[in-house]
């Protein structure tokens, strides 16, 4: 690929990805900056290890050109298993003529040739010596066949560089905005909600309170509570969706649900309140709807107010 892909235009790819913030966005600046100079039609990101589907993640087409990759989702192992083959002897995959293959490898003939491919190259992606998945090309002209592994390696390996870039960002992003203890998300999370829904429409909010937590803490330790926590979580994770959940304090959660109507999100807090039964997680609740919120901290005091008030029935109760 010398002629099409060269350590300029590789460089120049490199130097265009990182001056992206975004750590997605400069994997695909990354691409579309190598296929619009290696003048090849599409140029693609699969991920997957040895002996697993593999996934594309990441793809560019050049202008006319459709794009599969949602349609490639979990391509079986089987499909792929003499490239990874070739790739632990440190070989990348030419095919010439797609033709070529279709009688020795016909799974592999079968996933390309709906896709128009009549040539392509793929090269390994290796993470501390294991592979972890692999790039490709298709349609390259024919002149950059002749030279294709010349590249490959510094190309893989930058892949792969952006690649552990954008997982290690995604990493800390999740651990800045979810509950290390019951996996919902946190008041870090709330708040940013907050402040960038200022208007919602047919808005559920839930307050909830385990009950009993601090004497469970002080009797029968502080595993047990963190495990009546997650029953909590598990029983909120089961009626509502796990993204509109939130620990909002040591035995405090926040549910809201925006485009839910009045019926539906009362019959899953009525529902809520049947299985905290199962999951052994009591908890004092608080439910508003609201057609219309301009003020989404009002609502949740509304909530938080008709919370306190079964909670402080429910201790009176068993006084």
């Amino acid at each position: 690929m010398s002629k099409f892909i060269t350590a300029k235009v590789v460089n120049e790819s490199l130097r265009l990805a990182l001056r992206e913030r975004d750590a997605t966005r400069a994997i695909e600046l990354f691409l579309e900056h190598m296929g619009e100079r290696s003048h090849s039609e599409r140029i693609y990101i699969f991920e997957g290890k040895q002996g697993c589907s593999v996934n594309n993640t990441f793809e560019w087409c050049a202008q006319g050109v459709s794009p599969q990759k949602d349609n490639l989702q979990g391509v079986p192992f089987e499909a792929v298993k003499w490239w990874y083959h070739a790739f632990e002897e440190s070989r990348s995959i030419l095919i010439y003529n797609l033709e070529d293959i279709k009688e020795s490898e016909p799974l592999t003939y079968e996933y390309l040739q709906p896709q128009n491919v009549h040539s392509l190259i793929a090269s390994p992606l290796e993470l501390e010596g294991e592979i972890i998945g692999f790039y490709g090309v298709d349609n390259p002209p024919p002149e950059a066949m002749e030279d294709a592994t010349y590249f490959a390696e510094m190309v893989g390996h930058f892949i792969v560089s952006l690649l552990e870039k954008q997982r290690m960002i995604q990493q800390m992003e999740k651990l800045s905005y979810e509950d290390s203890l019951s996996g919902v998300q946190n008041r870090h999370a709330l708040n940013d909600y907050i402040d960038y829904h200022k208007n919602l429409r047919s808005v559920g909010i839930l307050y909830c309170d385990v009950l009993g937590l601090k004497k469970v803490n002080d009797t029968q330790g502080h595993q047990a509570g963190d495990d009546l926590i997650i029953r909590a979580s598990e029983s909120l994770k089961k009626n509502f969706r796990k993204k509109d959940i939130y620990r909002v304090g040591g035995d405090e959660f926040l549910v809201i649900c925006k485009d839910i109507s009045e019926q539906i999100f009362e019959a899953k807090v009525e529902q809520l309140r049947n299985d905290m039964v199962d999951y052994r997680a009591m908890m004092s609740l608080g439910a508003v709807w609201r057609e219309t919120v301009t003020d989404v901290d009002a609502a949740i005091a509304q909530a938080d107010g008709l919370m306190y008030e079964e909670k402080r029935a429910y201790y009176a109760s068993v006084k």
